[in-house]
């Protein structure tokens, strides 16, 4: 009987942990970001591209993502528009990214980040 309770409870604990790799690496490809456009400016700034793409790169409920994101300019609203991005983790890592709008709506634009290069 007590072994019977032991594998059901690792079978459990199993799904669980499964379950979490799954919900997580779904977190990480998903890659998309909308953010309203300044209108005075026609651009999103920086400091909002690094919050969000900071953002995209914790997970949930395990945050290890970036000590900080630093932009090298505002995005502007016009598709296909490109900005540097730089992720600087905890270890001293810092990994490189492109960001780059793939839709402007209404005074929305919608971007991604191109996977990081190292």
């Amino acid at each position: 009987m007590r072994n019977l309770r032991a594998v059901g409870l690792l079978l459990a604990g199993t799904a669980l942990l499964a379950g979490s790799f799954t919900a997580g690496s779904r977190w990480l490809t998903d890659r998309d970001a909308t953010s309203e456009v300044d209108g005075r400016t026609d651009t999103v700034p920086r400091h909002e591209v690094a919050r969000s793409i900071s953002g995209h790169l914790t997970l949930p409920v395990i945050p290890r993502g970036p000590r900080s994101v630093d932009c090298a300019r505002d995005l502007r609203a016009v598709k296909g528009a490109r900005t540097h991005c730089t992720a600087h983790y905890l270890r001293g890592t810092d990994r490189d990214m492109t960001v780059r709008v793939v839709r402007v709506r209404r005074g929305e634009i919608t971007y991604v980040r191109d996977v990081p290069r190292r």
